[in-house]
């Protein structure tokens, strides 16, 4: 009987499954730098005292890649400066010690006056993402710096699904809002293991060729599948919240059957990570009146568990109270990763394989034709 060790925000857990009753859904398989190379990698960008380097989300590699960026640049007697999300700032504190890192300022002033130099260089890790198809610096620069944005985005949608690695009008609009951007920016492919490749240029090149990269990764969904195991992606720090978890759901939609049973591994140590979803916990927000509101940080979520609650049987085991995800959310709970496998077993059979996916963020499954 193997044993299989998922990550479980701080901790990890074992899931104890017989052979026959396992199903490892194989994620895109890339290489993973060296230090050396991606050392070269990083040589190669220009970079001078004027430089300010900005990192947009929080993850390992993003991190790792700020870090490599600054160790170089003093090594060639080069200060440079960093502006960071709130999220991202104890991570790179912890990294570079030698830094004074600021918070970006959420002022459209300054902003602007970032995106229009070509001394800025933004940073983020490049995902699949459930409701703009795609995830990069110009998806997170609207969803940092443009709330009425947002609202046009949300309402451009041709209809209320999960559409991950799919080009639609989110993904345009997010576009369209960098387009004439001066600033650079570098994104990076990387996984649970390292980073596969980093691409530096204008935004919107940048974001175009990590984008191209993911599609090349992606896997034909032949079967669906009726049971999954939704385990966490560590780089991007996936359990830490409801919001971040949920994406991952969003991300494997495609690969499950009707009526599948999907159990969501997510400490969720951080809360609920949106606006909307705390909202709804605490009754602020009705789930089925999702199209009424302005747009606020994840009402999409609302929208997708609005729609697919009845297609899917939802389960999750998470460190959030119990009330909420059950009464406000409507997800079934688990005290433990045996007991989700042992249930599924029992609706499924006893010979029935139950499918493990570990990288949703990256795993792109194409519909079925």
């Amino acid at each position: 009987m193997p044993e299989l060790w998922l990550n479980y925000g701080g901790t990890d857990i074992i899931l104890d499954l017989k052979v026959e009753n396992l199903s490892l859904v194989e994620n895109s398989k890339f290489d993973i730098r060296t230090d050396e190379s991606l050392a070269e990698e990083i040589k190669s960008i220009p970079v001078t005292d004027e430089t300010i380097l900005v990192p947009l989300d929080g993850s390992n590699s993003t991190i790792q890649t700020t870090a490599a960026l600054v160790s170089q640049a003093e090594t060639a007697g080069i200060s440079l400066s960093i502006e960071s999300i709130p999220g991202a700032r104890k991570q790179l504190s912890n990294k570079i010690s030698t830094q004074n890192i600021t918070i970006i300022e959420k002022n459209n002033d300054h902003f602007i006056k970032r995106a229009n130099e070509k001394s800025t260089i933004f940073i983020s890790k490049s995902n699949i993402d459930p409701f703009f198809g795609y995830y990069g610096t110009p998806t997170n620069l609207l969803r940092l710096f443009e709330q009425n944005k947002m609202n046009e985005v949300f309402h451009s949608r041709e209809d209320d699904l999960p559409h991950p690695g799919e080009k639609c009008p989110p993904i345009e609009i997010a576009n369209n809002f960098c387009e004439n951007m001066e600033a650079m920016s570098i994104e990076i492919i990387s996984n649970n293991s390292g980073i596969h490749n980093i691409y530096y240029g204008k935004i919107i090149q940048s974001f175009q060729n990590a984008t191209d990269k993911l599609n090349n990764l992606s896997m034909e969904n032949e079967q669906g599948l009726k049971s999954v195991i939704l385990g966490t992606n560590i780089d991007s720090s996936s359990s830490r919240t409801l919001t971040s978890s949920l994406d991952l759901l969003w991300n494997s939609i495609n690969v499950l059957k009707k009526n599948a049973t999907v159990v969501i591994i997510s400490e969720n140590s951080k809360g609920f990570g949106s606006k909307a979803l705390e909202k709804l916990a605490y009754g602020k927000l009705k789930l089925q009146d999702y199209g009424n509101y302005d747009y606020v940080d994840g009402l999409e979520h609302l929208m997708f568990i609005n729609s697919l609650s009845e297609k899917y049987s939802v389960a999750i085991l998470s460190s959030l109270p119990k009330y909420y995800l059950k009464e406000k959310f409507g997800f079934n709970i688990f005290s433990n990763v045996q007991e989700a496998a042992e249930k599924i077993l029992d609706i499924n059979g006893k010979s029935h394989r139950i499918s493990l996916i570990q990288d949703p963020n990256i795993a792109i499954f194409k519909k079925n034709n």
